[in-house]
C-alpha cells in the first residue's frame, strides 16, 4: 500500500509510493528506461492505455526527495530551509506486479531539471511515484485507427496500438533522427519521421504526414499526442478539414516548444470543437 501520507493530504489527491531506482537502461541515445521497484507498489495498476504517473524527483545535489510537513489546502508546507521536489509527468510502460517494478520511460530534453536529475542519478536512490491517473479507453468500434505521437509519446502509443481491434492503422512516430528509432510492439508498418537536431521543427513531419494521408472510408479514432503547437494544428486540420468530430480525437500536448514547465492536461482546449 502507498506509503502514510502528511497531515491535511487533500482526499483526491493521487496515492504517493516511495519507489528506489532498481536499474537505469539507455533505451536509445535519447530515451533513458528506469525500472523503480519498492513495497508501496504494492496494489498498483494501469488504468488505460495512456494513463500517468508523476515522478516526484530531489534537487540537484539530493538523493532523495523531501517530504512536506503537511498540506495547507493545495499548498505543500516544508520544514525551514528545505528545498522542496519537483514534479515530472510520464506515462507507466509496464508494471510486474510480482517483482513490485515499475518502468517508466524518461527522453533527455537538453539542459532540463529532469534530464539533469536523471544523468547523476543511480540504483538506489530513491524518489516518489504519484498517480496512476487518465488514460484512453480505446474504442472498438472503428473502422480504422490513426496513431501519431512524437519521440516523448511512444511509451503511451505502444499501450494505445495494444488495445487496437484488428482494423486498419495508420501509425507514424517522429523523432531526431534514425539512432532514435525502435521495435514498437503492433507496429511493424508504422512510418518513422526525423525531424533533426533543430527544435524550431518539432512536430512539422508528424503535421505533414497527416495532411498527406488519404483516410480511409467508414468511422474512423484518432490518437494524436506531440508537441503542443503541432498537436493544435493536427486537431485543426482533421476537425475542419477532414469531417472528424471531437469524439473521434484524443489529441495531447505532451510538451510545448520554448516552455520547460509545460502543464499536464493541454488537451487543446482552446480550439473548436473540445473535448477530445
Amino acid at each position: 500500500m502507498p506509503s502514510p501520507q502528511p497531515a491535511g493530504t487533500p482526499p483526491n489527491m493521487p496515492p504517493r509510493r516511495w519507489v528506489s531506482i532498481h536499474a537505469i537502461e539507455q533505451a536509445t541515445p535519447r530515451a533513458i528506461r528506469l525500472r523503480l521497484r519498492g513495497d508501496d507498489l504494492e496494489g498498483f495498476e494501469i488504468p488505460a492505455p495512456g494513463a500517468h504517473v508523476k515522478l516526484i524527483l530531489p534537487p540537484p545535489g539530493e538523493v532523495r526527495p523531501a517530504v512536506p510537513l503537511r498540506y495547507e489546502e493545495r499548498r505543500a508546507v516544508f520544514e525551514d530551509g528545505v528545498t522542496p521536489p519537483f514534479l515530472r509527468t510520464y506515462t507507466p510502460s509496464r508494471f510486474n506486479p510480482e517483482l513490485l517494478e515499475l518502468e517508466v520511460e524518461l527522453l533527455l530534453h537538453g539542459d532540463g531539471r529532469a534530464s539533469n536529475w536523471i544523468r547523476t542519478a543511480k540504483p538506489g536512490d530513491e524518489i516518489i511515484v504519484a498517480g496512476p491517473r487518465g488514460g484512453w479507453t480505446v474504442p472498438q468500434d472503428g473502422d480504422w485507427y490513426l496513431v501519431a505521437a512524437d519521440d516523448t509519446a511512444i511509451p503511451a502509443a505502444r499501450q494505445v496500438l495494444a488495445e487496437l481491434p484488428a482494423k486498419p492503422a495508420l501509425v507514424a512516430f517522429e523523432v531526431v533522427d534514425e539512432a532514435e528509432r525502435r521495435p514498437v510492439e503492433g507496429a511493424a508498418t508504422a512510418t518513422w519521421l526525423f525531424r533533426g537536431q533543430d527544435a524550431a521543427k518539432a512536430g512539422k513531419p508528424l503535421d505533414a504526414f497527416v495532411r498527406s494521408l488519404e483516410l480511409p472510408p467508414g468511422r474512423g479514432y484518432a490518437w494524436i499526442a506531440c508537441e503542443a503547437g503541432a498537436m493544435r494544428r493536427i486537431r485543426r486540420h482533421l476537425i475542419e478539414d477532414r469531417g472528424m468530430t471531437p469524439e473521434q480525437l484524443v489529441t495531447r500536448g505532451y510538451w510545448k516548444l520554448g516552455s520547460p514547465d509545460h502543464p499536464d492536461g493541454d488537451y487543446g482546449q482552446d480550439l473548436p470543437g473540445h473535448p477530445g
